[in-house]
């Protein structure tokens, strides 16, 4: 019997290891696209993306899909998602055509979810609507950052649903700074930068028509998209820009 109870023990261990920490109503997860495959040579999209699609599946609560090129913007596709998240950066590529630009305004417009990470600001810097989108965007040759450093992510929001429960924490990163934009943005989380002498948004949301816009800056590489508290925010980002709404513990 001791021996039963032990193993009986082990296997119940062994489920709740693999089960999921959120189990979504009636089976029904959130559609995520992730959009990547192209970035500056600093960053690694190919060690950031599986991080991220890890970290939400995890959860139970999304369904996730990649797609390693941007030019799926020019696709209706697109609309059946419910949350694109954007984890690329780069400042060659051209804008993409016109119908495109449409179609990813419009998909936000029209009450769907966007959550831009890292350096996906920095992307079309001719294209001003895609900065409005994003509410806050990397120029090049005034945004910036100092060096690499651990400093402490300041909670300015806590009773907001993507923050309740979490304290301010420290992470060893990036810390980017000037980035330019005056459309309203509730700041949730901020830090002092001694490069620009301020203290800077680091994650924030914004309403663009009827949908939601969640930003995260931090996120230079693989080892701080580990991080257990950014993990968290990211993941509860997807949801609320999805839906409006935060369930995930």
């Amino acid at each position: 019997m001791r021996n039963f109870l032990k193993l009986l023990s082990l296997s119940l261990a062994a489920v709740l290891v693999a089960s999921p920490l959120w189990s979504a109503p009636g089976g029904k997860k959130i559609k995520v696209l992730i959009v990547t495959g192209h970035d500056v040579g600093a960053h690694n999209w190919r060690a950031t993306t599986p991080v991220e699609r890890a970290n939400l599946e995890k959860t139970g609560r999304f369904e996730v899909r990649v797609c390693e090129d941007y030019g799926i913007f020019e696709s209706s596709a697109i609309n059946k998602y419910d949350v694109i998240v954007l984890n690329y950066g780069f400042w060659h590529v051209p804008d993409p055509p016109p119908h495109a630009k449409k179609n990813l305004l419009d998909f936000v417009r029209n009450g769907k979810g966007l959550v831009g990470l890292h350096f996906s600001s920095s992307s079309f810097q001719s294209w001003r609507e895609y900065g409005d989108l994003l509410g806050r965007r990397w120029v090049r040759g005034v945004s910036g950052h100092g060096p690499r450093l651990t400093f402490t992510v300041k909670i300015t929001k806590p009773d907001h649903p993507i923050m309740k429960g979490i304290s301010d924490f420290q992470v060893n990163d990036e810390l980017y700074s000037k980035l330019q934009g005056d459309v309203p943005i509730t700041v949730l989380a901020s830090a002092y930068s001694d490069f620009s002498k301020k203290v800077e948004p680091l994650i924030f949301v914004l309403k663009y028509g009827k949908g939601r816009v969640a930003r995260n800056v931090l996120g230079h590489d693989a080892a701080v998209r580990k991080n257990p508290n950014y993990q968290r925010i990211v993941a509860r980002q997807v949801e609320w820009a999805a839906t409006g709404k935060v369930t995930l513990p």
